[in-house]
């Protein structure tokens, strides 16, 4: 028996045949049918020269076909490319001719960035277009289909250790890399999730997560381990979520923290029936405490799981569950049960309980390199463990609290100040919907800490207001010595805060 990403939909399709694998806009999709449609794919794929080790780029908002092309990828031993659909063309360009990709297939939506790529890059010489009709000389996704055979794909084997996926971090401390991450590495990663509790076999997901993000990819293939059910949304919008879960029953929902932060302040979200929710999990940013209680009262039968990872670890290394959401007010819970973690000073020495220090990390979801950057992947692996670039500390009982990214620390008049206790604070103002606190050169302090605000709508809050609240929750050097207001934050294209962005824009 192989054990790959593919054969856990092969097997799901003999088990569990008629049970829903997706549901995308009015569509149903069975995991008999899913498999077949992927295998379909794969042979298709296959005739046209795609074969073990090819790498596939996939420019997809969330959809079946995405789901489709990801699984028919990894079934004959290609490696998947997803793209960032936010890019622009020269972008994505330079990442499908960084990643070698040979092959694209895209939806029709982003045609007009396709036609760009194509006077850009040299290496592409087979597009495959999801479109209702065929188009100029791409070839047609669905007649693909239709001429292939649903049959296994034969005469490959694809084994854990094998390359899966080439995924670009989203760069926000600088250039983006290509985590190159492997079966075993998203296995494992299902494994974890199901054991603890991230992902159950009931579950009716909603994804509202780009499957082009490592946080989107890894859960939904945690998915398709288990055998649940996934809702698949194209785009955000907070009131068609809460309409959605409210008609089709879900009962579990992933966002990130801003997602949530922007739902809780909905003025006419009381109006919605919540209850089908028993499940609310958070990633890619520290949540604040503020906004948990808030969700608990707006989703009185959900239990809170936080999780804490990046891309190089697939998306997971530590896991709050519910039972601690409020004992352990802060922190991003212990270590999944395949991983190891420490944390280390600048010299690799290990720290005290309660010290802050990096925190780095082995284990089997633990990125295999980065692509064609031996350097970088030397530098992050150094002393044989993976260097998150996270302030941590942990407590008695093994418990992580992210302090801060190592890079975003402030040292202001020979002080050491963590950007997120100060967040954390200046977040429980009502006034305030979003922040993000920075340093910003100062010729008294050496870096002033300088905090970002968005008002909520509607209602006024001032600067000398904002620091008072501070001084009075914080210690005096650890408030902003400088408030600026923005209508909005530079954010990644799942929400994470850009912090280099916001510097460029402030930095004189």
């Amino acid at each position: 028996m192989q054990s790959n990403i593919g054969f856990t939909l092969t097997r799901n399709s003999k088990k569990q045949k008629d049970k829903i694998a997706i549901i995308f806009r009015e569509k149903r999709i069975t995991y008999k049918e899913l498999n077949s449609r992927v295998n379909r794919l794969a042979n298709a794929l296959m005739a046209h020269g795609v074969k073990k080790g090819t790498k596939v780029g996939l420019l997809f908002n969330n959809s079946n076909e995405f789901v489709e092309s990801i699984y028919a990828v990894f079934k004959i031993g290609g490696i998947v490319v997803p793209l960032n659909t936010r890019l622009t063309s020269q972008e994505i360009s330079n990442l499908v001719d960084h990643s070698g990709s040979s092959a694209l297939i895209f939806d029709s939506s982003f045609l007009e960035k396709v036609e760009a790529i194509r006077q850009k890059s040299q290496k592409i010489d087979r597009y495959i277009i999801v479109n209702d009709e065929k188009r100029g000389s791409f070839l047609h996704y669905e007649s693909l289909l239709q001429k292939a055979s649903s049959r296994e794909p034969e005469g490959i084997r694809v084994e854990e250790p094998d390359e899966a996926c080439i995924i670009y971090t989203a760069g926000t401390t600088g250039r983006p890399k290509g985590v190159v991450l492997t079966h075993r590495n998203f296995l494992w990663l299902a494994a974890n999730y199901c054991i603890g509790g991230m992902t159950s076999f009931e579950d009716i997901s909603m994804y509202i997560f780009p499957l082009f993000h490592v946080g989107g990819i890894g859960t939904f293939i945690s998915h398709i381990f288990i055998g649940a059910t996934a809702l698949l949304k194209e785009k955000y919008d907070p009131l068609d979520c809460l309409d959605t879960i409210q008609k089709k029953g879900i009962n579990r929902w992933s966002a990130i923290p801003t997602i949530y932060g922007e739902v809780v302040n909905l003025p006419d979200h009381h109006k919605y029936n919540l209850t089908s929710i028993t499940k609310l999990s958070s990633g890619a940013a520290p949540m604040p405490m503020e906004v948990k209680k808030r969700l608990a009262e707006l989703f009185p039968n959900a239990g809170m799981l936080d999780g804490y990872g990046q891309t190089e670890s697939s998306g997971a290394i530590t896991q709050l569950s519910p039972k601690d959401t409020f004992r352990k007010s802060g922190s991003v819970g212990l270590p999944y049960p395949t991983n190891e973690i420490r944390v280390v000073n600048d010299k690799n020495e290990d720290v005290p309980i309660g010290e802050v220090g990096e925190l780095v990390y082995n284990g089997y979801t633990r990125m295999k390199c980065y692509y064609r950057d031996p350097e970088a992947t030397q530098e992050a692996m150094k002393g044989g463990w993976m260097h998150s670039g996270d302030l941590v500390n942990v407590d008695e009982e093994g418990y992580v609290y992210l302090v801060d990214r190592k890079k975003d620390m402030i040292v202001t008049g020979g002080e050491n100040v963590y950007s997120r206790e100060v967040e954390e604070t200046i977040i429980k103002l009502p006034q305030v919907a979003e922040v993000a606190v920075i340093a910003l050169p100062d010729p008294k302090w050496g870096e002033a800490v300088t905090a970002v605000v968005v008002l909520t709508a509607g209602v006024k809050i001032s600067a000398k207001e904002i620091v008072e609240f501070c001084k009075n929750h914080i210690a005096s050097y650890k408030s902003p010595k400088r408030i600026i207001f923005a209508e909005n934050l530079p954010k990644s294209s799942v929400g994470k805060i850009l912090k280099r962005e916001l510097k460029k824009l402030y930095v004189p």
